[in-house]
């Protein structure tokens, strides 16, 4: 099979990724072919969010890319024009657009800002779009393996093989580190595949040593020790009694930021934004003001890059005043993890707090579409009509906290591919074991199909048991300390090219990914 292999943003760890998935290729015998940006684009989403000048930025990206792993079947991009409709230019980089400028509500796509944006990036886009067309035709490649898929440069490449009947994947760092997120003719955000298999393995039960590492996970949250995530929130924060006093179930909203879904047809709501979603919800279910509590996101006091959260925290303060609703604005430090616990419900649109929630066996809510849509510890709502028809329920918290565990495991070892093989350390600098058969990837190329990396579970529910148990209790500490077999698969070298090696060196200085 001839592959190609394409990594437009050097961002870490993702190059690395790509090579080392390169040679598993390689050494069973297929033909690998790479095609990298060479600093031919005249603006792209990193330059956009970092706000980094061309020199600065095209040269750390150009040291850090794929070059300075091999020279061999490598090509460059070249500035062309593009037969591209504008619109269908103004889709591609929609995403893009909205994450550089932060946006929260689809209210805000044509704002003046955001335009901009989009008008920058269509060129960089129409000629990578090309670029890779020319790249998949002039070498024959039978199939793409690409980062990300999402951002303006990588969605021109992945909307070429689209226009070519070419299979790809995307790959993506994991939620917990380990193994390598694969997703097969879609891009990282997309949800059918992860769908399928949360769903499949929603209802099996999980073997002992399984349900002890997803409660790690958790444990893990609540104590602050998920070091390999890619980024964490709310550190060292204050007790946090519940703050409001009136009768009936406590409501916690606990919202997260949208922007990167702008566009994406799998995340659509019939809502502009997630205020009209919270406020339908209100009035179906007939829940007062006094009885909520809205805890901003910390990361909207944060800046990614140069983008600051602004306009997420402003659009839900200003919801909450004239609603009259509680509100915590994101830079105090009160503990979300301890609102949760005194919260009955916890109401979200998409979030990871879900699995806090869960864990604790809360009612948890999801207004839109998540990555748990399909798992059984979450009541979903996509619209006013689907509250309408389906009501709100009281689940199990018992039936929550073991449903809690199973997605995680799914998340942590079935969705994922190669979690025995490719092992975080840190954030960004990985372990490689050998071993790893190719003919997975191959599959999911020929089936467009994700396998579980882990199909195995249990026959009955015992083995949740005493994991479900210290949720119950919140014994945090206890589930964080779960211990497990060292990995014996021999190590496998992945690495740069004898004159590059300095360069992650140097790399780690530096903030990773869009934080610089």
């Amino acid at each position: 099979m001839r592959v190609g292999f394409a990594n437009i943003f050097s961002f870490r760890p993702h190059v690395e990724h790509l090579f080392y998935l390169s040679e598993l290729f390689r050494e069973a015998g297929h033909e690998v072919f790479f095609l990298t940006c060479d600093a031919a684009v005249s603006d792209c989403y990193a330059r956009e969010i970092k706000g980094s000048a061309r020199y600065k930025e095209c040269t750390k990206c150009m040291v850090g890319g794929v070059r300075s792993y091999t020279g061999r079947n490598v090509t460059g991009i070249r500035t062309q024009g593009s037969q591209l409709s504008d619109a269908k230019l103004d889709k591609l980089v929609l995403s893009s657009s909205c994450t550089v400028t932060r946006t929260e509500s689809e209210g805000e796509w044509m704002d003046p800002e955001v335009v901009s944006v989009r008008e920058r990036l269509k060129a960089p886009t129409a000629s990578v779009y090309e670029s890779a067309r020319s790249w998949i035709q002039a070498n024959q490649l039978e199939a793409v393996i690409c980062f990300n898929g999402r951002m303006d440069l990588t969605r021109g490449l992945t909307y070429a093989c689209e226009s070519l009947n070419i299979p790809f994947i995307t790959h993506e760092r994991t939620w917990f580190g380990d193994g390598i997120q694969l997703i097969p003719n879609a891009n990282c955000l997309s949800l059918k595949g992860l769908g399928q298999l949360v769903a499949e393995f929603d209802d099996k039960p999980l073997l002992p040593h399984q349900a002890a590492y997803a409660g790690r996970l958790i444990g893990e949250r609540f104590l602050q020790r998920n070091s390999l995530e890619w980024r964490l929130y709310n550190r060292n924060p204050e007790p946090a009694p519940w703050p409001v006093m009136a009768e009936g179930k406590r409501f916690l909203i606990v919202p997260s930021s949208k922007n990167e879904f702008a566009g994406h047809d799998e995340w659509m709501t019939s809502w502009v934004d997630n205020t009209q979603a919270l406020d339908d919800f209100f009035d179906v279910f007939g829940v007062k003001p006094e009885q909520v509590v809205l805890r901003c996101h910390p990361n909207w006091a944060e800046n990614i890059g140069k983008a600051q959260g602004d306009r997420s925290l402003s659009l839900y303060r200003d919801w909450a005043i004239k609603r009259g609703i509680h509100f915590i604005s994101s830079e105090e430090k009160a503990s979300t993890y301890d609102l949760i616990q005194q919260a009955d419900t916890v109401i979200l649109n998409g979030g990871s707090s879900s699995v806090e929630a869960g864990a604790c066996g809360k009612q948890v809510v999801c207004l839109g579409p998540s990555t748990y849509q399909e798992a059984g510890f979450v009541q979903v709502y996509l619209s006013r009509e689907d509250m309408e028809n389906n009501g709100l329920k009281d689940l199990d918290p018992d039936l929550v906290r073991r449903k809690t565990l199973r997605f995680l495991y799914v998340r942590s070892h079935r969705f994922p591919q190669f979690v025995d093989h490719v092992k975080a350390i840190e954030t960004t600098r990985y372990r490689y074991h050998e071993g790893a058969d190719v003919g997975k990837i191959v599959s999911m190329i020929e089936t467009g199909r994700i396998s579980p990396d882990d199909p195995s579970y249990g026959d009955n529910d015992l083995g949740e048991r005493a994991v479900v148990d210290l949720l119950e209790r919140r014994d945090w500490g206890e589930l964080a300390d779960a211990e497990f077999s060292a990995n014996t698969l021999p190590v496998k070298s992945v690495n740069r090219r004898l004159g590059f090696r300095w360069v992650d060196t140097v790399r780690s200085w530096f903030a990773r990914g869009d934080r610089g």
